[in-house]
């Protein structure tokens, strides 16, 4: 696991906030002995300040310990008004819990959270794995509806789904070079993953689509058409610059991992660098980003550079939210495109900022109570209608 990934989760596994299923598998992960000496590391680095170890032998927290898993979340997870636990207990019974999956103590069992369930008129599914193909002569391929192996030759070309999800182009040697385009599109709710005909991978988040060469020119350039959002690992070719073009900028890389927004919705257009260098130029503009950077096409057309932190960004080819200080309009706008409903604010709009982590695949309800245990907002749902309120 990236360090950054794995530093977030460790602090959201002390706060209690991890949902049931990303705390199974982050202790799993644990429990593998993985990162051990980077997982102490961490553990000092997210508390700031050294554990008393005196407090790993406390008979109250050993108590909690022999709770369950429900339990011991509710202690830890107190409203801040009435706090039981200091940081450094926090700490000590996070820490305690850690030891102990070290040495394989930890089990599951007897651990059950029990969600009430929603009449079937409010129930709001979250997204899924599944994009459309459209090849160039025109025909549809719903991915999701098509079962693994080849699904499609056209042109001497192949095309097949892996069992894991993935659209894969295989290109013969003798092909034209002009053989047409496909598009690759997901609608609100969806995302696939899909290996590019050079060796590219890219990521598609909901209501994207991609434009791209059924065969790309052995001269010249790589180009493609993005709108929406992607994640890209750019094959490198070194006599062939990659070119993703989307509405008003483009950017050329010779072989590296970026993340490019471009949701029409957005108030800027934006360029995440993750690995290797990119070239980002907008009209007469032009700026050359480092691993870290992100740049911001404004709507009045102004090109900016700032330092970001990349983890909540490409949280999402994870299947994770990750809010980082996000205002609430703009996490409803990535809740909206997943969850495929319509938002709409009654009242004033908190200017409250919010940051956590959940899975994109567990229930609206969860996600949105995230958000409410702020106090910042709340919410109300008819049918796949999201009303926020103060």
């Amino acid at each position: 696991m990236e360090k950054k990934l794995l530093q977030y989760t460790l602090r959201q596994y002390i706060r209690g906030e991890l949902s049931e299923e990303n705390s199974r598998a982050f202790l799993s992960y644990i429990k593998s002995g993985e990162d051990r000496i980077l997982l102490q590391e961490l553990i000092q680095d997210v508390l700031d300040d050294p554990v008393d170890q005196g407090l790993l032998h406390d008979p109250e927290l050993l108590a909690i310990l022999n709770n369950t898993w429900e339990q011991l979340h509710r202690q830890i997870n107190k409203p801040k008004t009435k706090p039981m636990w200091s940081r450094k207990t926090i700490g000590a019974v996070a820490a305690t819990v850690i030891g102990i999956l070290f040495v394989g103590w930890w089990t599951f069992s007897g651990v059950q959270h029990k969600v009430p369930r929603q009449s079937t008129a409010e129930v709001i599914s979250p997204g899924k794995q599944s994009a459309t193909l459209t090849l160039a002569n025109g025909k549809q391929i719903h991915l999701q509806e098509t079962m693994d192996g080849q699904i499609a030759d056209e042109m001497g070309i192949k095309i097949s789904k892996s069992n894991d999800g993935q659209l894969i182009y295989e290109v013969g040697k003798d092909i034209d070079d002009d053989t047409g385009y496909h598009i690759l599109s997901t609608t609100k709710g969806e995302t696939y993953r899909i290996k590019l005909p050079d060796g590219t991978q890219v990521w598609l988040n909901a209501a994207s689509a991609l434009k791209y060469p059924i065969r790309f020119a052995l001269k010249g350039k790589r180009e493609v058409e993005l709108t929406g959002e992607a994640y890209f690992e750019v094959a490198k070719d070194t006599r062939h610059p990659f070119v993703v073009h989307t509405a008003g900028q483009q950017i050329e890389v010779l072989g590296t991992h970026f993340n490019v927004n471009s949701y029409s919705d957005e108030p800027a257009l934006r360029t995440t660098l993750l690995e290797g260098r990119v070239e980002v130029s907008s009209h007469h503009q032009k700026l050359r980003l480092l691993p870290g950077q992100q740049s911001s096409l404004s709507s009045n057309g102004v090109l900016k550079l700032q330092q970001v932190d990349t983890a909540p960004i490409v949280a999402w080819i994870n299947h994770e939210f990750m809010f980082d200080d996000d205002g609430i309009e703009s996490v409803m706008r990535k809740i909206a495109r997943w969850y495929k409903v319509d938002v709409i604010f009654q009242g004033k709009k908190t200017t409250e900022k919010f940051g956590g982590g959940i899975s994109r695949f567990d229930d609206v309800r969860q996600v949105l109570n995230l958000l409410e245990k702020t106090g910042a907002v709340h919410f109300r749902i008819e049918g796949k209608t999201l009303y926020v309120l103060p």
